[in-house]
């Protein structure tokens, strides 16, 4: 999307147990001879068979250099990267080359990985070639990055979609007239087909909201507490290689190829002993006998009430013994309430006296509260 420029991706790898998400917001400053892309938002790499969300920030790309000097393009800004779950967490600098610096300072990077408030280690060096790990405890140092060739050789093949299959607001296709104008170096036709494609788009927008209408996307959706674009169809099972096969992507939508279908279980049904009136119907009686009717009829209504009776009469003990309770229980904070007056209004020289005497009739209040208690459980 252009308005807001929001890039949403999800990437999924089930087999070898992690998956990557996020959404970025785009945004760009000019500071006269340079310029500055920062992308805000978050990415999350999850880790399926741990159950850690490692939540990391994006640095900003900025370029030097657009009316005078040599253009240069670097990194820049502070990445942090947390997981909640463990604790664990990291900051990374992406350092831009000073003014009076040479070229060993480009590309620098340093950050400290932590436990909690307690840095472990730090990272020193150049992120386009090596970077060194420090031990805080041993003070030991190894290579923890270098892009060498041979792993160069291993990044992954660019795939896109062949442009008639793609859909009409995919970028190739939408922004294939800017492209074209661009390859052709003409700066008044690449502007002019920008402007048409954002217009566009913003009465698109103007008239969605005259008519109080979403535009709803196909592959993601928006979380109004978060403000984050999560994929429609994500799926975080760790992988199950006894069931599943192979991950695809169709249309937009990634899947898995499973071996069997889990099968979906049905409730059965609860089984009745058959009464006597069925049994009777089962061996051929079309009818039940009167007689047994009405017997059955007439203990049904004489047990219902003395049920009742004895329910009511349960009550009613238990309502009285309540509000015995309820009475000792006030006659023992009157007795207290007397008591600690009294307690304040005697002398020093009785006081020792009095307290024994009090204390051994609180006792016996308590201990008559218990009983009563018992006796009415």
């Amino acid at each position: 999307s252009h308005h807001p420029p929001i890039s949403a991706f999800y990437v999924s790898n089930r087999k070898d147990g992690f998956c990557l998400s996020g959404s970025i917001l785009a945004k760009s400053k000019f500071y006269g001879n340079s310029l500055s892309a920062i992308l805000e938002g978050e990415a999350r790499l999850t880790f399926l068979n741990r159950g850690e969300d490692y939540v990391m920030t994006m640095p900003y790309a900025h370029c030097k250099g657009i009316l005078y000097g040599t253009m240069t393009l670097e990194l820049g800004g502070t990445v942090n990267i947390t997981c909640q779950k463990t604790g664990y967490s990291a900051i990374l600098e992406f350092k831009l080359k000073p003014f009076l610096g040479s070229s060993d300072c480009v590309n620098q990077i340093s950050g400290k990985l932590k436990l909690g408030k307690e840095v472990l280690a730090t990272l020193e060096g150049h992120w386009d070639s090596e970077v060194f790990i420090t031990d805080k405890k041993t003070d030991n140092s190894e290579v923890f990055w270098n892009p060498t060739p041979d792993i160069k050789q291993w990044r992954l093949i660019r795939h896109t979609v062949k442009f008639e299959e793609q859909g009409d607001f995919e970028s190739e296709k939408l922004w294939q007239r800017v492209t074209r104008a661009i390859n052709a170096k003409d700066q008044t036709e690449a502007t002019q087909e920008k402007y048409v494609l954002e217009e566009a788009q913003r009465q698109a927008a103007r008239d969605r909201k005259t008519k109080n209408e979403e535009w709803s996307c196909k592959l993601f959706e928006l979380d109004p507490l978060t403000g984050e674009w999560h994929y429609k169809f994500a799926d975080t099972r760790p992988w199950d290689p006894l069931n599943d096969m192979i991950q695809f992507e169709k249309d937009g939508v990634i899947q898995t190829k499973v071996k069997h279908r889990t099968p979906m279980v049905s409730v059965p049904k609860m089984k009745h002993k058959p009464t006597r009136q069925q049994k009777k119907v089962a061996k051929g009686y079309s009818s039940p006998e009167p007689d047994i009717q009405d017997s059955s009829g007439s203990e049904a209504q004489s047990v219902k009430p003395s049920t009742r009776r004895k329910k009511g009469i349960e009550l009613g003990d238990i309502q009285s013994s309540i509000e015995s309770i309820k009475q000792t229980q006030e006659e023992i904070k009157r007795n207290i309430m007397a008591l600690r007056n009294h307690l304040v209004s005697s002398t020093p020289a009785t006081d020792y006296f009095l307290q024994q005497k009090d204390y051994f009739i609180i006792f016996l209040l308590i201990l008559l509260q218990v009983i009563i208690n018992f006796m009415f459980k």
